[in-house]
């Protein structure tokens, strides 16, 4: 298959499930991976997406996207037969309650057709409160992706391993609250549709006579629950019987109600059905995808502290062309480049500012900034200029770095590589990105190449407040 292929139809959920697969699956042993490695270096630009690739290029040869793919489409199934035995559950209950002769305790019947949607809803929405609970999502939304990873259909020699990597890369993230939520309560709104059509044509071409009975409750209490629980439906047009029809049906012995006061009964029934049932699992099934689709961002940035994730980047970096002198009369004296010490960064308000790879008309020292501890370097892209750098970093060991960059300009592995030489020797850093445009590409790059703690600055005066901030932060 064509690497170009399956990227088309990549999602970074697809990208990330198939990663964490793949590391599990090397749990048990590394894979022959030269191959994908080499093709990932070439044609990713930041380790982060060269990680997803390589992972990605290993998945295709064990058959990962494609079992995914036929999970998902076998997942379409199990929401609706899902939803199809919720709603056959809900008005199964509101059978048990019909007596002979078409009579229907309406009270019985609102309770029997919202009781189990307004417990496991409670129960969601405190879950949302409780750590433990958005870690482990929705029962109804697990349930879901059990069936689905356990179908023969879907089944495959990694179906298990990629359930389980979904819910770790959800958890990571905190998503899978959201995900399962957004499984769980479309269900429930489809249910919902499929018990109003079902009691919509069972009204329309039967005749049910819905009354209240009991024992000990007397015929305000009724009334009263009819009011209150028809007062949201009755914003929307849905009749609602008034104290005379509750008094009316009250005693079935009496006689039976007439037919306006009966179709109100069934339009305050279906009713709130609509509004205590529908809308709510419909507006939180809207919302819990939306806040999926925005989390969903996140599944692309990978843990580059993790010791599995550090040995593939050091792999990576050793494919990297050694650095070439592009002035030979600038050469570096001979010798291995200065090592850059451990120990602590100097002095409390040091600072070092070097200008990295800059059009020739900026103007150098940067006007308007301070000149810092040590000489301003500028540095054009050559090996040698690098290294001097580094020895003048390891030399001085400022308290901050601030690194100036042509904002319009791409990032790319070599930034990368000198900044991560660098950060070492200070106590923080920052990116002033001069120019217009091309900030968000550069915060975005510094994200996935795990610098989250070097700060992103795009003026001389907010450099400025960051060198006298003091402060170690990922934004500025």
């Amino acid at each position: 298959m064509s690497p170009t292929a399956p990227r088309r139809s990549r999602s970074p959920l697809a990208a990330a499930i198939v990663a964490e697969a793949v590391r599990r699956i090397e749990a048990d042993g590394p894979l022959d991976d030269a191959a994908a490695l080499a093709q990932a270096f070439r044609t990713r630009p930041t380790r982060g997406e060269q990680l997803l690739e390589r992972a990605w290029l290993l998945g295709q040869r064990l058959g990962l996207p494609a079992q995914l793919a036929r999970g998902r489409q076998a997942g379409w199934g199990v929401l609706l037969a899902l939803a199809l035995l919720v709603a056959l559950t809900g008005l199964g209950l509101a059978r048990a309650v019909l007596g002979e002769g078409r009579h229907i305790n309406a009270v019985a019947a609102f309770v029997s057709l919202l009781g189990l949607h307004g417990l496991t809803l409670a129960l969601w929405l405190l879950g949302l409160l409780l750590p433990a609970v958005r870690r482990a999502g929705a029962p109804l939304g697990r349930l879901a992706l059990w069936l689905t990873a356990h179908l023969p259909l879907a089944r495959g020699p990694h179906a298990l391993t990629l359930l389980r990597s979904l819910g770790a890369v959800l958890r990571r993230h905190g998503l899978l609250i959201w995900l399962t939520g957004a499984i769980s309560h479309g269900i429930w709104a489809l249910a919902f549709v499929i018990t109003l059509v079902v009691l919509l044509f069972g009204f329309a071409f039967h005749a049910y006579t819905l009354s209240w009975e009991s024992t000990i409750l007397g015929a305000g209490f009724f009334q009263r629950f009819v009011q209150l629980s028809g007062a949201l439906p009755a914003l929307l047009g849905f009749p609602v019987p008034d104290a005379a029809a509750v008094q009316q049906v009250g005693n079935l012995a009496a006689g039976g109600a007439t037919g306006i006061s009966q179709r109100d009964w069934a339009w305050w029934l279906m009713g709130c059905v609509a509004v205590y049932g529908l809308l709510p699992r419909a507006l939180l099934a809207c919302f819990s995808a939306w806040r999926w689709r925005a989390g969903q961002a996140r599944l692309a940035r990978l843990d580059m502290t993790d010791p599995y994730v550090r040995v593939l980047i050091a792999r990576l970096d050793a494919l990297e062309p050694p650095p070439q002198v592009i002035d030979a009369e600038q050469r570096a004296p001979a010798g291995p480049a200065p090592a850059l010490p451990t120990a602590a960064p100097g002095a409390p308000g040091t600072l070092a500012v070097i200008g990295f790879e800059l059009p020739p008309e900026q103007a150098w020292p940067l006007p308007g900034l301070p000149t810092g501890s040590t000489a301003p370097l500028r540095i054009a892209g050559g090996a040698a200029e690098r290294e001097a750098a580094l020895a003048q970093l390891a030399a001085h060991r400022p308290d901050a770095l601030l690194l100036a960059v042509h904002a319009p300009s791409s990032p790319d592995r070599g930034t990368a590589r000198f900044l991560r030489e660098a950060l070492p020797a200070s106590r923080r850093a920052a990116v002033l990105a001069l120019g217009a445009g091309g900030a968000g590409r550069w915060r975005d790059w510094l994200d996935s190449e795990s610098f989250q703690a070097v700060a992103l600055v795009q003026s001389a005066p907010a450099a400025i407040d960051w060198i006298a901030s003091g402060e170690v932060s990922g934004h500025a």
